[in-house]
Formats: C-alpha cells, structure tokens, sequence
C-alpha cells in the first residue's frame, strides 16, 4: 500500500496543469438522443449501441458507453460516430483523448480497425488535415480494462472546426480477411482539448481533474475500509 501512495504522489507532480476544458460535448455518451440519433450531439452510423448502466462493461466515466461490432458478412463493415467541433483557432495545438475496452468473452479479431480521429475542416466543411491514432491492437493490448489513447496536432491555417471520428472498421474477406465474429469495442469519456492531453491521474480519486484535499479523503476513507473478509 506505501508503494502505491508514494507512486500516486509522484504522478501528481507531473500533472500540475489546471484541467483542460473539453470541448466536445456528451463525450461520455451519458445522454441519449432524439429518434434515430443514438447519442446527443454525436451522428451514428452501423452496428453503434449503448451500454448504460455497466450492463457490458463499467463505464470509465459516467454511467454509459458506447459499443460498436462489425456486421461480420464478409465485406468491410465501418461503425462510424462523428461529430463537429466549431470555434478552432488556426495555428493553435489540440488533442484527442478516449478511451477503449474489449471484452476477453467477446474479443477483437485482427480484421477490427479500431481509430480515433481528428479532421481539420475550413468554414465549408471541407478536410484540410487529417490525423489519427490506432486506441487498440488485437493482437498485443489486454482485455477486460480501459485503454486510453490520444493525438495531437496543430490546426493549419484556414481551419475553423474539427471533426471527431470514433471508428471501428472491421475489414472483410475482400480485403483478405474471413468472416468472422470480429468482437466488439467499448468507447468512453472522449476529449478534444486545445493544448496537451488531459491528465489522467490515478491520484484523482474524485475524478474531478484536480488534485487536492478531497481526493487525500478519499484515499483515506478507502484505506481505512480495506479489503472485504
């Protein structure tokens, strides 16, 4: 247990920075949308559900994820989330951060893509830079935990909004692969931030992006519960 203090104590002194607004909204899918729009603020397309509750898998914020499968038929199959961010600054560096699970009953085949993106886009509409990050390997990351990932870029000129895509591809016999059941992501807890990656700090027990007395308590209070008989 003194091990694990002394660790969380020396994190936190790497992240001293103040909490970074998120930008997105309902980046933790915690609010459901109208009609056909599964989620808020987001536009879904292909096999794109809810997990509420923790029903699947807990939530690594909130109450809710988001769960994508590919429709295993043999041809690519894209399970796409978007939305468009809009007051970027041209020139201005900004970050793309989420959050990722598999689960070990239900694992990724390799024919599963699984990204998170950032398109740059003028007034228009139209890409001007796109940059991106693989938030999980198949083959090599572990199941049944959140991965995190995230990218950073700097927005070109002529830019005024981004785009954010959440996408799990699953690549078909057309591309080499066979059908196959391909399993299924979990998303949660997605940020775009102007500047560095938010801090995601094991320190933060109250998981309120600061550190400070409360978190101690709550350190505290766990400590002195202990492990169940």
């Amino acid at each position: 247990m003194f091990n694990r203090l002394t660790t969380s104590i020396a994190l936190a002194c790497v992240c001293t920075g103040a909490h970074a607004q998120n930008l997105m909204s309902n980046g933790s899918f915690e609010t459901p949308g109208p009609g056909f729009v599964l989620f808020q603020d987001w536009q879904n397309f292909g096999n794109v559900f809810a997990d509420i509750g923790g029903v699947e898998v807990p939530a690594q914020e909130g109450m809710a994820s988001c769960k994508m499968f590919g429709s295993s038929i043999g041809t690519q199959s894209d399970q796409v989330l978007l939305q468009t961010v809009p007051g970027i600054n041209a020139g201005e560096l900004y970050t793309l951060s989420g959050f990722v699970w598999e689960n070990s009953a239900d694992p990724l085949g390799d024919e599963n893509i699984i990204i998170l993106q950032m398109n740059f886009q003028d007034a228009g509409g139209t890409t001007l830079e796109t940059v991106e990050v693989n938030m999980f390997d198949p083959m090599s990351d572990p199941s049944d935990e959140w991965i995190p990932g995230s990218v950073s870029g700097i927005a070109p000129a002529g830019t005024s909004q981004i785009l954010v895509a959440v996408l799990h591809i699953q690549l078909g016999a057309d591309q080499g692969f066979p059908t196959q059941g391909g399993g299924a992501s979990f998303w949660d807890n997605i940020q775009l931030v102007a500047g560095d990656a938010p801090c995601n700090n094991p320190a933060d027990f109250d998981g309120n992006g600061e550190l400070d007395f409360f978190d101690i308590s709550a350190f505290l209070n766990a400590f002195a519960e202990g492990c169940p008989e």
